[in-house]
């Protein structure tokens, strides 16, 4: 089962991509913060990170480029926030980074996080 870890300071927003990811067939974890996303990142080794850009401890931004360029994961990521144009120069210069405005759709979330990990959805 491909993994997610989703990291946001926002509660209702963890319980929604807990619902939405397990639903869509992925194991979930999720983080409240910057710190407790990385801690999660070395320990559950996520296929996916769902990060938002402005929380406490580093913040997405942070998380994103420690697991990237310090610890070399290359682990696909979507970053869904209210304040895009932070990230958006991520996006152009890396791949497999993904951009979604909050607030997001559920299905929009799921067809990316599949299409970045090669997960196909369900058959009809």
């Amino acid at each position: 089962m491909l993994k997610i870890l989703a990291a946001d300071d926002d509660p209702a927003i963890l319980e929604f991509y807990v619902s939405l990811f397990t639903d869509g067939g992925f194991e979930v974890q999720t983080a409240p913060d910057g710190a407790s996303a990385m801690e999660k990142c070395l320990d559950f080794k996520p296929d996916l990170l769902v990060l938002d850009v402005d929380m406490p401890g580093g913040g997405g931004g942070r998380v994103f480029n420690l697991s990237r360029k310090i610890l070399q994961l290359g682990l696909p990521v979507i970053f869904v926030t209210g304040l895009p144009e932070q990230v958006q120069h991520t996006a152009l210069s890396e791949q497999k980074v993904s951009i979604f405005q909050k607030p997001v759709k559920g299905e929009a979330l799921l067809a990316e996080a599949r299409r970045l990990t090669s997960k196909p959805g369900p058959r009809k």
